[in-house]
């Protein structure tokens, strides 16, 4: 087994955001050393972005900084000056890869764009994540995860019919844009081993969740037809419903009868000959509901969850973070990693996403301290 499958390859991490220090992170995690250019001073904004440990908003207790930022070294640079830029052209000299999140033109106005960039190093690979791109008449635009969850049409699609669209929560297009830019950037490299030379990879996190909505880009494009949100179930099958500790996902899909859903809850109710069919169900949705909603709270979600796995049933529950910090299935995996942090002391959080049989995952080091590295790097 190799020790790491990325190692020998070096990223700088200009920032800002989510997007960048997410991507820079998955390749840290296979090796790469990823080396975080921070401004000096107040370091990257995630920072200061909470929550923080223990409720006390400091530069080193950033709970989002010390998650996406791990396995990566700091050191602090102002490539707003001429000497900064000049320190930023000599790096460049000595990396493989750049990962940046600056609106477009912003590193070329200062001399630090791509095309100045390969001058001097012709294999340099420039990964940049922007909202909407580097080119288009929205390129310049500002954007957050709920516009992008609204202008790539994902939102049209969340929610009920009959109430307002929805946005997924926790920002997690920064994420989806953050993979992305990876399996991207690792597209580019495989290239330059064949080609000799790098590129510039132009990632749009909008156009990365847009890149989502297959059936419904697929029925407009085939049909005319523009799909909107469902209409809300009535039944309780197929929906979230509460349960004694939380909240539960009844269903009556896979290949069992009825029979066997109505002797799992326990309900007599449920063995009522127009509740047999999928289309009595339908017909007796209210009813079918309200029985459900009574026996349900007799159940504890887990315990439903797996009761109804025994007898091949597709019920789900809905997973709170205590939950997944105890799931049996990812503890098995060793999903979680623990690292030992200079002022947090240990950090525990997700940690290998992509299991690769040769090659594995590291956990080497917990996010760096502002300007950690700086001695290290410089000299």
């Amino acid at each position: 087994m190799l020790g790491s499958i990325l190692e020998g390859l070096t990223v700088l991490d200009l920032g800002p955001g989510t997007s960048v220090s997410f991507c820079s992170r998955l390749l840290a995690d296979y090796g790469a050393e990823v080396i975080k250019v921070e401004p000096p001073g107040h370091g990257d904004p995630l920072r200061r972005s909470g929550p923080f440990a223990n409720g006390d908003p400091h530069l080193e207790k950033s709970i989002p900084f010390l998650y996406l930022n791990s396995n990566k070294c700091s050191i602090t640079l102002d490539f707003n000056t001429p000497s900064g830029q000049e320190v930023l052209l000599k790096l460049a000299t000595q990396v493989d890869v750049i990962v940046e999140g600056f609106k477009p033109g912003f590193l070329d106005s200062v001399g630090l764009g791509y095309h100045d960039l390969e001058q001097s190093n012709p294999r340099i690979i420039v990964t940049s994540i922007t909202p909407f791109g580097q080119t288009g008449p929205y390129r310049h635009f500002v954007s957050e995860d709920i516009v992008a969850c609204a202008m790539s049409g994902l939102m049209h699609l969340s929610g009920d019919s009959d109430k307002e669209p929805l946005r997924n929560s926790l920002n997690q297009s920064d994420y989806v844009g953050g993979i992305n830019a990876a399996g991207a950037t690792l597209i580019a490299l495989f290239h330059r081993m064949s080609m000799g030379l790098g590129q510039h990879v132009d990632v749009s996190v909008v156009e990365c969740m847009a890149a989502h909505l297959v059936q419904a880009a697929s029925a407009y494009t085939y049909m005319g037809a523009v799909r909107g949100r469902q209409s809300p179930q009535n039944s309780g099958l197929e929906e979230i419903m509460p349960c004694k500790d939380g909240y539960c996902v009844p269903s009556a899909q896979g290949s069992q009868p009825w029979e066997t859903v109505a002797e799992l809850v326990g309900s007599d109710r449920l063995n009522d000959a127009n509740f047999s069919t999928a289309e009595g169900r339908m017909e007796n949705s209210e009813h079918l509901r309200q029985i459900l909603s009574e026996e349900l709270l007799n159940w504890d979600k887990k315990e439903l969850f797996h009761a109804s796995a025994e007898r091949r049933l597709l019920f789900g529950m809905v997973q709170d973070a205590g939950d997944l910090f105890e799931c049996p299935q990812l503890h098995s995996r060793d999903f979680y990693v623990t690292m030992s942090h200079p002022v947090i002391g240990e950090v525990t959080y997700p940690g290998e996403i992509v299991r690769l049989s040769e090659g594995s995952f590291q956990a080497k080091r917990a996010a760096p301290l502002l300007a950690e590295h700086n001695v290290e790097i410089y000299e």
